[in-house]
């Protein structure tokens, strides 16, 4: 009975949580006794039962009030957890052919969901299921790393099985316009049209990259509309929503918005949690909890990074024999840190961006002039200080601005307010956050 318990739990857990957060928590717990409407829970050391008390309490009430309809107190003990039966991994169905070999990572079954890309995933699900039928176009849009193209990919690998007689194309805007100058050298846009416009599911990574190239946009205009016509499937990526696209024509611009348009957003700390504990168990590596949250706390930036760090450390303990502790994970994330200081950026790394990007010095911007482009640089570092850094609000006033904590607090809501209202201001924003992320 309690082992059966302790899987609806689980269940239960996995409705609010990504599985494989549940799974580095929950998966060697076990039920000790549930009577009396009080869960005793098994957790065979002291830093999961800590963090379990620490985070978890919550959830586990909830999960025990869904199983038994009346509320249930949570205790943690450290009775060994039994045995659990040996079980066979049901591996998802892999990709196959080989135009799309090397692809079965990038598929729906491997996509880790979490608040941040939630609303992305379904709607590509919803894509696959029914194809042409809503949602056309998709348009995912968001930073570099966060999961797009897995997305597409994912989307591809869902219809190419569902629909095997479907003629499939999926290429990036920079390849449309490479092939387009091809077939005008050698006279075969004829040839280039019947292949583009013949497609049953367009798939389109990067779609920015035609961005001023007015040829290319026309006659993708064209084959955009010939797909539509027909109730073809079409798939956008972009590293912006389509009215921050610079250098688009607004006829292009509008069809883009026909559909849906979907941020796909940073991982959160427990889609990051997640990312590195299946990435870790996909390479075999039996990585300890918390090893695999330091990572997800230091590495904030996107998945690629996180997969990255999680690689680079299984490289350490077979080519360094060293252990797979906290130590080294410190070292690994300390040498990714000086390979790429926009992993994890300094104030004074966010100050050297932000003093660039507006082609000031930094007495300038931490000085006391009230000049609108000083005060604009000002609020702009600190609002990124404060969402890229640890630093507190009176840390950031006192340490880099000689200011009060409050005047901090004003100018993060100031940054905030115009972010909403000015779309060229937000995409400073995002373009001084995409430098300091690429130093």
């Amino acid at each position: 009975m309690n082992a059966g318990l302790m899987e609806r739990i689980c269940e239960e857990l996995s409705r609010g949580m990504p599985r494989a957060v549940v799974s580095a928590w929950f998966s060697d717990a076990a039920v000790v006794s549930a009577k009396d409407q009080i869960l005793k829970l098994a957790s065979p050391t002291d830093y999961k039962r800590e963090v379990i008390m620490a985070r978890y309490i919550p959830q586990l009430a909830d999960a025990m009030l869904a199983i038994f309809g009346v509320p249930y107190e949570i205790e943690l003990v450290s009775a060994p957890p039994p045995e659990p039966p040996a079980e066979q991994s049901a591996e998802p169905p892999q990709p196959g052919g080989s135009q799309w070999h090397g692809l079965r990572d990038f598929i729906f079954e491997r996509f880790i969901v979490g608040e941040s890309n939630k609303y992305a995933y379904s709607a590509a699900q919803a894509v696959a299921e029914s194809p042409g039928a809503s949602y056309n176009p998709l348009f995912l849009y968001g930073g570099s790393g966060l999961g797009k193209t897995h997305l597409l990919y994912a989307i591809l690998d869902k219809i190419r099985r569902q629909h095997p007689d479907y003629n499939i194309l999926y290429f990036s805007a920079e390849q449309f316009t490479n092939d387009l100058v091809a077939a005008l050298k050698e006279k075969s846009t004829d040839k280039f049209r019947g292949r583009y416009r013949g497609a049953d599911l367009l798939l389109v990574d990067d779609i920015q990259f035609i961005a001023g190239r007015d040829f290319s946009q026309e006659e993708f205009f064209h084959t955009f509309n010939t797909l539509y016509d027909e109730g073809k499937q079409i798939v956008l990526t972009s590293d912006r929503r389509p009215r921050e696209l610079q250098r688009f024509e607004e006829r292009l611009l509008t069809r883009f918005e026909w559909g849906l348009a979907v941020d796909v957003k940073p991982p959160d700390f427990e889609t990051r949690m997640a990312i590195v504990l299946d990435k870790a168990q996909r390479l075999g590596i039996p990585l300890p909890a918390e090893v695999a949250e330091y990572i997800a706390q230091a590495i904030t930036s996107n998945v690629r990074q996180l997969e990255g760090t999680v690689k680079k450390l299984m490289a350490s303990r077979d080519l360094m024999s060293s252990s797979l502790d906290l130590v080294t994970a410190q070292n690994v994330v300390a040498d990714m840190i000086r390979q790429s200081p926009g992993l994890n950026p300094t104030p004074q790394l966010i100050l050297s961006e932000v003093c660039s990007f507006y082609r000031l010095d930094e007495r300038q911007i931490t000085g006391k002039s009230r000049q609108a482009e000083l005060v604009t640089a000002r609020q702009t570092a600190m609002y990124l200080i404060r969402d890229m850094t640890s630093l507190s609000l009176e840390q950031i006033g006192d340490r880099i601005f000689s200011r009060d904590h409050s005047t901090v607090v004003h100018s993060i809501q100031r940054v905030e307010e115009r972010r909403k209202e000015d779309t060229a201001y937000d995409n400073d924003i995002k373009t001084i956050t995409e430098n300091i992320r690429g130093v």
